[in-house]
């Protein structure tokens, strides 16, 4: 693991402007964490990223990765005092999340997004514990969360941004012209810089040599594949969007209508997986999202690149993708997925579908 500041990559010369915090899965400080790696919050550091490139001095306190507790985060947020605190709102952390959001100065304006906020907004804003909430921002947020750093009163034109009416006590909702909106929800994700992995404390890491090799996905949720041989590693994510409606999940094309599904350009992929390798010697990676080998055409234009810049040669992979589209591919396509470097399949319909 690199060695970063507990609150990674912002500026300490200057006051902050944001601080991002990714809350913890337990209060740590009760039973200490176990294990030692746990999955980068790429979303916030997308986010962090934009908002440095316009110039505003942001970090992020990854709570989980470092092992905190509910009062612990709570006094490195009070102490770093930034303009902003802004956290994800998941199910599973929604509860240390308001807990930590309670015990926050009022000086400080609270934003959060994520899932949870997505799918319960209103019982987000009703929490009292989430008082000092200033704006709730539905969906992809590095335009909208830099336009409120920008001006607190944004949010009145911003679409997807909600907050409660402190004189009403009702819901406030910000209204943006029909032809921004799409723009500001769901971003072009080739014109989004990458991620600046200062943000992120334990991305890329060195996986530890595994004597077994090949593992399945089900094993170890992405950890210690035959990608774990003592190599560097990176997460990334190649699109955004789901086009299946599984009925659990938060990504469900139904819950998102407001969502076009982007897929990255395969040059755009390839630039950053050359500049992770240039920067930090990386060479594997796990694309994250939620379904990179999940539409045919998709996994077809993407190895074809792959394919000229002889990604195979130099580097090996693993990704997520829909055991019904895999196996409606030849042979060749399989075969061809693995000279290109993709060493195991994360199955959304199997528990593992290993290539090999």
């Amino acid at each position: 693991m690199r060695q970063l500041p507990l609150i990674a990559g912002a500026d300490e010369r200057h006051p902050l402007d944001a601080l991002f915090i990714n809350a913890p899965l337990r209060n740590y400080t009760l039973r200490p964490r176990t294990n030692d790696y746990t999955l980068p919050v790429l979303g916030m550091a997308y986010i962090a990223t934009y908002a440095q490139q316009r110039g505003y001095n942001v970090g992020v306190l990854d709570a989980e990765a470092h092992g905190l507790g509910i009062e612990e985060t709570a006094r490195f947020v009070n102490e770093a005092a930034p303009r902003w605190a802004a956290m994800n709102l998941l199910a599973p952390t929604y509860e240390m999340s308001a807990r930590i959001a309670d015990r926050l100065d009022p000086g400080v304006a609270l934003m959060a997004g994520g899932h949870h906020a997505k799918a319960m907004p209103d019982r987000v804003l009703a929490d009292p514990r989430m008082r000092h909430l200033r704006a709730l921002v539905l969906g992809e947020g590095e335009l909208r969360v830099a336009a409120l750093l920008e001006d607190e009163q944004n949010r009145r034109t911003l679409p997807g941004v909600l907050w409660r009416d402190p004189l009403l006590d009702t819901r406030a909702a910000g209204i943006a012209e029909r032809r921004h909106s799409a723009a500001l929800l769901a971003p072009d994700i080739d014109r989004l810089p990458y991620v600046n992995r200062a943000f992120l404390p334990q991305d890329p890491y060195l996986a530890p040599p595994t004597a077994s090799g090949l593992r399945l996905a089900c094993e170890r949720p992405w950890l210690g594949g035959i990608t774990g041989r003592g190599q560097w590693e990176a997460n990334i994510v190649g699109s955004r969007g789901c086009p299946y409606n599984c009925t659990f999940c938060g990504a469900a094309v139904s819950a998102n209508p407001d969502v076009t599904i982007r897929v990255r350009s395969p040059e755009n992929i390839i630039g950053e997986l050359d500049e992770l390798h240039e920067a930090y010697g990386v060479t594997a990676f796990r694309f994250v999202d939620d379904l990179f080998l999940g539409v045919g055409r998709v996994i077809d234009e993407q190895m074809e690149a792959f394919t000229r810049h002889k990604i195979g040669d130099r580097y090996v992979w693993d990704a997520t993708g829909r055991i019904n589209v895999l196996n409606r591919l030849t042979d060749h396509d399989l075969d061809r997925l693995v000279t290109n470097g993709l060493r195991e399949v994360a199955s959304a319909s199997n528990p593992a579908a290993t290539a090999s």
